[in-house]
């Protein structure tokens, strides 16, 4: 039987984002202009206050070597971490009332 990984922290997919332009030699503006967004968006998604959707994932494609799916799974997993980590949380703070 296969064991599932569960990470217990989250890696937001800006990250892996700032670590892909900065492999390309290319700025945030360009990123942005050549995909068709506000830099606003890129800025967003590097410091973590915005996630990839699929339009936004489509368009990264599009001027990164990146393909869609691998934003989309990016975003997925964190999304799953952090739901994780708040009914972890949930449940903690459950476990100490009840004691």
């Amino acid at each position: 039987m296969a064991t599932e990984f569960k990470p217990n922290y989250a890696v937001h997919p800006g990250i892996l984002l700032q670590e892909e332009i900065e492999a390309l030699h290319l700025t945030q503006k360009e990123v942005a202009e050549k995909a068709g967004v506000s830099k606003t968006i890129i800025n967003e998604v590097i410091k973590g206050k915005r996630g990839i959707n699929a339009e936004l994932a489509v368009r990264l494609e599009a001027v990164l070597e990146s393909p869609a799916r691998f934003w989309l799974n990016a975003q997925s997993l964190y999304d799953e971490t952090m739901a994780r980590a708040k009914l972890r949380q949930i449940e903690l703070s459950v476990t100490k009332t009840a004691v």
